[in-house]
């Protein structure tokens, strides 16, 4: 049986008035409070029933649209909006911008009472801000049984997505086969001197991989390999990748596996390593609390965990579907932790600026 907690404030009241009329009636008032909440209608995003999908659509269909921040490539986007749109006819208004933009936008526009987003794309670190802004709701769908551990966090404010993969992207043209690195120390050799790059917007990736390190010994690590072979840096995963496959940086760190992967595809002069420890982390999706079309949110949402990873897998990225769990186990990866990377971010923010500015 439910038990009715009063706030501090009420308790005496409750308390006086159990008195005065019996505790019969005021036993009678509590069960009917249970009973009220007990019949509070299941938030859509939580509805398991059998008839799911159809009462998704249905309801979607109604509402008419879904609105979608994203950061996401434009090019990824596309394939999997046009994919939905074709097959449920909900049409999909996008705004999609880097991650740290995207963020504040969903916190400035709820401060501000203007509740416009439907639906969420983000890294992980990104997603469990908006969690600690209160601004996500849990979303419970049948198909995270699919997905791997790492994709599914304990409060449901967010699910991963897909993979981020951290690797060392070379140049094919530029770096020999029997010279590349087998360890990170490998890098501190002279003859890299000038020929690597790093992305300068990795502060997640560059905590996650000196905490696997020891953390003295990993800033050490990065102070020496800045310092004594002129690391460059470049704003962007895609800018680095496509300055490793024109050769005027012949190794990239930190670069996106599957960046690498597409580019390769295409007959580019690019391949990649994965130094140990590696590092990955999630792509987030998550529904706001406050969503205006909620029905076509979660569709969206139960899309892109089912139609939505096949098209990116065909992409080159890893989904956090179990199916892609033993390709992934190859690199042993260490998942960032987002709570720990949001309690000491600014830290970590100026630390990183500091090592690439060889302060």
């Amino acid at each position: 049986m439910a038990v009715t907690v009063f706030p501090k404030k009420v308790r005496g009241t409750a308390g006086a008035i159990a008195g005065r009329i019996g505790l019969g009636v005021a036993s009678l008032l509590i069960a009917t409070g249970a009973c009220a909440q007990a019949a509070a209608p299941v938030p859509i995003t939580l509805y398991q029933g059998a008839d799911r999908t159809q009462r998704l659509l249905e309801g979607a269909r109604k509402e008419g649209a879904l609105n979608l921040y994203t950061s996401m490539a434009a090019a990824d986007d596309r394939l999997l909006i046009d994919a939905f749109e074709k097959k449920y006819g909900i049409k999909v208004k996008v705004f999609r911008s880097a991650k740290n933009i995207l963020l504040q936008r969903v916190i400035n526009e709820a401060r501000a009472g203007r509740n416009e987003a439907d639906f969420v794309g983000n890294p992980s670190p990104e997603m469990e801000a908006l969690v600690r802004e209160k601004l996500l709701q849990p979303v419970i769908s049948p198909v995270q049984q699919d997905l791997i551990p790492a994709a599914l966090p304990k409060h449901k404010m967010w699910t991963g997505f897909r993979v981020y993969m951290f690797v060392e992207a070379y140049n094919t043209d530029k770096v020999s086969k029997d010279e590349l690195p087998k360890t990170y120390q490998d890098l501190l050799d002279p003859k890299w001197k000038g020929r690597l790059g790093i992305e300068s917007k990795q502060q997640e990736w560059f905590y996650t991989l000196v905490q696997a390190m020891g953390e003295k010994k990993g800033l050490q690590y990065f102070r020496d390999l800045v310092r004594n072979n002129q690391v460059s840096q470049h704003n962007g995963n895609s800018l680095l990748t496509n300055m490793v496959v024109s050769g005027e940086v012949q190794m990239g760190l930190g670069l996106y596996s599957y960046l690498t992967d597409q580019r390769k595809a295409k007959g580019a002069p690019i391949d990649y390593i994965a130094l140990s420890p590696s590092i990955a982390y999630t792509d987030g999706l998550g529904i706001p609390a406050k969503a205006p079309h909620p029905y076509a949110a979660t569709l969206f949402y139960d899309f892109m965990l089912t139609d939505g990873q096949k098209i990116v897998s065909e992409g080159k990225a890893f989904t956090t579907n179990k199916r892609d769990q033993e390709t992934l186990a190859k690199f042993n990866p260490i998942y960032m932790d987002a709570p720990h990377i949001l309690d000491t971010y600014d830290r970590w923010v100026k630390l990183y600026d500091d090592v690439l500015n060889g302060r």
